[in-house]
């Protein structure tokens, strides 16, 4: 029994290092697409919202809105009536493209949004809920702000 105990260290070492063994064929986790700096990432920010600002119309009823990273994206489920009409505006600034789905696709078209500052508008009505997703593809990054009104 004595003779087994100077070996337990090194079966529990063994054991303790070998998961972390890069050559024991797992795959690498990525890093998450981000902006380059927090600065550039505030700049993006204010050009996004800049954008979506100088396009929303005086009298229209704001229902949600926000600003989000590319690689984040947006997925929201708001809580509208159904049968009535809202307003999506979307604005990517950064690079890449952005693509706005809505889940059921009978709602709208899945439709492209530029990370290239151009301002995306969808028009739908809403039936009893309504899913809204904005996800950036494999190379976008940047900021995307979005905003939803009646009317």
């Amino acid at each position: 029994m004595a003779a087994g105990i100077p070996l337990a260290p090194m079966l529990c070492l063994t054991a303790c290092t070998s998961d972390n063994d890069p050559a024991s064929g797992r795959a690498a986790t990525t890093t998450p697409r981000t902006s380059a700096d927090p600065f550039e990432e505030k700049k993006l920010t204010a050009q996004a919202q800049s954008a979506l600002d100088a396009v929303t119309e005086q009298g229209q009823s704001m229902i949600e809105s926000g600003v989000e990273r590319v690689a984040d994206g947006v997925h929201t489920q708001p809580d509208l009536a159904a049968g009535h009409s809202y307003e999506l505006t979307v604005v990517c600034v950064g690079k890449g493209e952005a693509q706005i789905v809505f889940a059921p696709g009978k709602t709208a078209p899945k439709k492209a949004a530029p990370c290239d500052r151009s301002v995306v508008f969808e028009r739908f009505t809403s039936g009893k809920t309504v899913r809204i997703d904005v996800e950036g593809d494999a190379r976008a990054t940047g900021i995307i702000a979005w905003r939803i009104d009646t009317i």
